[in-house]
């Protein structure tokens, strides 16, 4: 009898991991690696809106604890996965710059965002500068989750395979499949959850989200920001992220044309040196109509459980989110209502 059934091995899914380790809980995985939003984001850690100069939803707090599991990740695996860059925000204008001014003063948001730079990026002309935001940084989320399906793989722990919702059989204290027993299931499938009939009735709504990998011989030690993102690539010198997309309807993990399209224009906008796109990745990122993440339990079959919705800063909120929930199936301390399923029950619990 395990303790845990795990489906998918995302973002959510490795954090969702950490609690099962750290609590010495025994458990499988599976996964089909069917959704690549995760791996194809590109990790950044940024708990500022960009756009309105804003703080995001709870970022500053679970940032911290985010970057200490990422930082056990490094230790257990003697890997380096945080890389702490500089996003350097491209300003319009003399609006801009006094916008920035007068947020970089503001509780939490003056400590990332910092002074408003003229130093000459390579490629790009910044006639009103940069607002420069420290502490901000990429997770290498791919190479971390292929380390960790490694070492579940050398333990037994994982079996990369569709997972069968017809041969999954509940009973009040356990749940079995296959050959398979354990006392809870949580499922953290991503925009899969889409496809399972315990809940998919939650509003996952799902954003596809398109990003090219360049190359180039600019050198741009920075994230930059303005109409799409530049951000290196830290696993190959030379290499740059371009992105991203925003796609409500094709549901598809095809990159498209019109994507690259899209992607080329904004960037000839921002940078003017020469480039080549070397790949064109897509994925569906799991989005909830209220932009909070989805954890909790079954309204009826209490032994499964979801977390999922992690959205666009899944990097920053998936191991807070874990942590919520695995305390709530284990010992029934609530979870932020923000991310409980339970505000979707218009009769609640």
């Amino acid at each position: 009898m395990y303790d845990y059934i795990l489906v998918g091995l995302g973002i959510a899914g490795w954090s969702f991991v950490r609690q099962l380790d750290e609590n010495r809980q025994n458990y499988i995985v599976f996964d089909n690696r069917s959704q690549q939003s995760t791996r194809i984001a590109g990790g950044m850690f940024n708990p500022v809106i960009l756009k309105r100069f804003t703080p995001a939803w709870k970022a500053h707090d679970m940032l911290k604890y985010a970057l200490l599991q990422f930082q056990k990740a490094e230790w257990q695996y003697h890997n380096k996965y945080i890389h702490y860059i500089d996003i350097y925000r491209k300003l319009t204008g003399v609006e801009e710059q006094n916008n920035w001014i007068a947020a970089s003063d503001k509780p939490v948001l003056s400590e990332y965002m910092k002074e408003i730079t003229f130093e000459p990026v390579d490629g790009i002309d910044a006639p009103f500068g940069f607002g420069v935001l420290r502490g901000t940084g990429i997770v290498n989320v791919s190479h971390l989750l292929n380390d960790t399906a490694a070492d579940l793989k050398k333990h037994q722990k994982l079996i990369e395979t569709d997972f069968d919702y017809k041969q999954l059989h509940i009973y009040p204290d356990y749940v079995s499949y296959r050959h398979i027993k354990a006392r809870k299931i949580v499922f953290a499938e991503g925009y899969g959850l889409k496809q399972n009939p315990f809940f998919n009735d939650l509003p996952l709504t799902g954003t596809k989200g398109e990003m090219l990998m360049i190359e180039t011989e600019a050198d741009i030690p920075y994230i930059i920001k303005s109409n799409v993102f530049i951000a290196p690539n830290v696993a190959q010198k030379g290499q740059y992220y371009v992105g991203a997309t925003y796609n409500w309807d094709d549901k598809t993990n095809m990159p498209t044309a019109a994507a690259r399209s899209h992607l080329e224009s904004k960037l000839q906008q921002l940078f003017y040196k020469p480039y080549k796109v070397i790949s064109q990745k897509a994925g569906i990122r799991p989005t909830v109509i209220d932009r909070r993440p989805l954890a909790g339990k079954h309204p009826v079959y209490k032994n499964l459980a979801v977390l999922n919705g992690m959205g666009t800063r899944g990097v920053i909120l998936a191991p807070t989110v874990s942590k919520q929930l695995f305390q709530y199936l284990e010992f029934d301390i609530p979870m932020m209502k923000e991310i409980d399923i339970k505000r979707f029950d218009k009769k609640g619990e």
